[in-house]
């Protein structure tokens, strides 16, 4: 059913993600590995869950990690051995200080070493295998020894392969623009980003979503106007229209306040690690009424009652943009990508963060 709200996991559930199923798996065949980035509710865990579930069809052993609150390296080995055991993947040991195989399945040595279990443990897999890490910029504070791990890992076993999901920060941004010193340069990871819908891919996925329901539906305008082709969001207000049954002004509401919500909770995330959070959000403020450049600086500005210097503005842009809360137009002009993500207070959360 479209307006469920779990991660789709067969390409019958998928709307609108044909091509970039198919392009996933290819790259993968051919030796690639991928990382598929976009906004938060774009879909990035229902592409990666489809095409895992395809590609264990054919031929490949698969592992589905959800990265989200695994931030070390350590965490990672334990999730990644449970979830091995689970799938009887064939593991094979040679004079291991670190792992045993054991009745029980894998198991870690005393005193083992974790980098070194990790490298050990993705280097002894011995079928083709994909290992999907969903929201891989959570590990993003020890990402430097992780990307050694994974250079290791391409240059010695290709019968391992990773499709990523992230937003592009931390080990994201790494993987897909390495240093010259990196493990991985010259070797950057197939990037697939995903958009929102069109205006009419969106209406066709609000059509169906009830007419599965057996309900008429005609007020697309409206949902879209508001919610944009973001399919996260589509998604919930269908469920709560159309599944729950309520009322549609009260549907869109819940939808707009639950999203705008999740959309605070990614920007904290995002502003965990920044010195002057005040100004990121002060430059969103000011993207609800400029574009421009130079009308952003001014806006900027006048909210944070001080000059904004130039580069201070450019970088703080470009991590918006990195990150996929804004885009660059081909104008040069700038513009949040999300709706939702226009409809929130910014100048109370600068307050906020001023007052500190």
């Amino acid at each position: 059913m479209l307006f469920d709200l779990h991660p789709k996991e067969s390409r019958r559930e998928l709307f609108g993600r044909d091509w970039e199923v198919d392009y996933v798996k290819r790259q993968v065949k051919a030796g690639n590995w991928v990382i598929i980035g976009g906004q938060r509710g774009v879909g990035k865990t229902s592409l990666l869950k489809v095409a895992l579930n395809e590609l264990s069809t054919e031929g490949f052993k698969v592992l589905y990690i959800n990265m989200r609150g695994i931030n070390t390296l350590r965490d990672l080995l334990a999730v990644l051995i449970n979830r091995i055991n689970e799938s009887k993947l064939s593991i094979k040991l040679s004079a291991s200080l670190n792992l045993v195989m054991g009745s029980v399945g894998l198991t870690l040595n005393r005193g083992y070493r974790v980098a070194n279990s990790l490298l050990e443990l993705f280097l002894s897999i011995k079928e083709p295998t994909v290992l999907g890490l969903d929201e891989v910029q959570e590990i993003s504070r020890v990402s430097g020894q992780f990307l050694k791990i994974l250079g290791n890992v391409f240059s010695s076993n290709p019968r391992v392969s990773f499709i990523f999901t992230g937003s592009y920060i931390g080990v994201a941004r790494a993987l897909l623009n390495p240093s010259p010193d990196s493990p991985l340069y010259g070797r950057p990871p197939v990037e697939v980003r995903l958009r929102p819908f069109s205006d009419e891919l969106a209406r066709e996925f609000l059509r169906r979503g009830f007419e599965e329901l057996g309900i008429s539906f005609n007020r697309f305008d409206e949902v879209i106007a508001k919610l944009d082709g973001v399919v996260g969001w589509l998604t919930l207000f269908g469920n709560y229209h159309g599944v729950r049954g309520l009322p549609f002004d009260e549907a869109l509401r819940l939808t707009m306040s639950e999203g705008a919500g999740i959309m605070v909770s990614e920007l904290q995330h995002f502003l965990e690690d920044k010195v002057n959070k005040a100004l990121y959000l002060a430059i969103l403020s000011s993207l609800k009424v400029a574009s421009r450049w130079r009308d952003i600086k001014f806006a900027a500005s006048v909210k944070l009652s001080r000059e904004v210097g130039d580069r201070e503005l450019t970088n703080a842009l470009n991590a918006l943009v990195s990150f996929g809360f804004i885009e660059k137009t081909t104008k040069g002009d700038y513009r949040i990508m999300d709706p939702l993500l226009g409809s929130i207070d910014y100048d109370e959360l600068i307050r906020r963060h001023q007052s500190k």
